[in-house]
C-alpha cells in the first residue's frame, strides 16, 4: 500500500528573505557557487559509495555535470561584477543536516538518509531560488535564477525517487516527516546571513 505523502518542506522562507540578501549581491554569488560545487561533489561521493547498486551512476551523473554547469554560470555573474570565489565559510545549515543523518546501522538506512538530506537541500535551493528570481532588487540576476529553479526541482524529484525506489514507501515518508520537520527548525533558527541557506532576516 502506498502511504499518502507530500514531500514538501516543513517551514517556508519569509518574504523579506530574499529584498534583505539582495543587499549584498557578490556575497551571496560566492556562497551560491560554493552551494553548486558542494552539490556536485556530494552526487559524486555518493555515488562512489553506493557504487554496487545498479544505475545510480547513470542515474546521478547527468545532475552531477547539471551542477558543474551552474557553478561555471554562477562563476561568470561573479566576474562580470569584478569579483572572484570568496572563502567558503562553514555551513550551519548543511552541518546541521548531515548530522543527523543516520551512519551507522545497515547500508539501505544510511542509504536513504543520505538521499533525503539532498532531495531537502535541493528543494529548499529551490525555494530561495524562485524568491530571488522574483526579487525587484536583484533584477540583473533574475534571469540566472530563473533557469536554474527548474534544474533545482528535477534534482529534488531525483533524490526523492531515488529513494522510494531503495525501501518500502512507508519508511520513506515517516523518515521524511522526520528530517523535513528538523530541516524547518534548522533553517528558521540560523542567523541572517547573505546566503543561500541562511535564516529569517532580523
Amino acid at each position: 500500500m502506498t502511504c499518502a505523502v507530500s514531500y514538501e518542506l516543513d517551514w517556508a522562507t519569509p518574504p523579506g528573505w530574499a529584498d534583505a540578501v539582495a543587499r549584498q549581491p557578490l556575497a551571496l554569488l560566492s556562497d551560491h557557487a560554493h552551494c553548486e560545487l558542494k552539490a556536485a561533489a556530494s552526487a559524486m561521493t555518493l555515488i562512489k559509495r553506493s557504487s554496487d547498486r545498479p544505475g545510480l551512476a547513470l542515474r546521478l551523473m547527468p545532475l552531477v555535470r547539471e551542477e558543474t554547469e551552474h557553478l561555471q554560470r554562477v562563476l561568470r555573474e561573479l566576474d562580470a561584477r569584478g569579483a572572484g570565489l570568496g572563502e567558503d565559510l562553514p555551513s550551519p545549515y548543511a552541518r546541521g543536516l548531515l548530522s543527523a543523518a543516520r551512519r551507522g546501522g545497515p547500508p539501505d538506512v544510511v542509504f536513504l538518509d543520505s538521499l533525503l538530506v539532498s532531495a531537502l537541500i535541493e528543494l529548499r535551493s529551490h525555494e530561495r531560488m524562485a524568491a530571488l528570481a522574483d526579487c525587484e532588487a536583484l533584477a540583473s540576476l533574475a534571469p540566472l535564477y530563473r533557469s536554474l529553479c527548474e534544474a533545482e526541482a528535477r534534482h529534488g524529484s531525483l533524490f526523492l525517487q531515488l529513494a522510494r525506489e531503495s525501501t518500502d514507501e512507508r519508511c520513506v515518508a515517516a523518515r521524511w516527516d522526520e528530517l523535513a520537520a528538523l530541516e524547518g527548525r534548522l533553517i528558521a533558527g540560523l542567523p541572517f546571513a547573505p546566503r543561500m541557506h541562511s535564516g529569517p532576516p532580523p
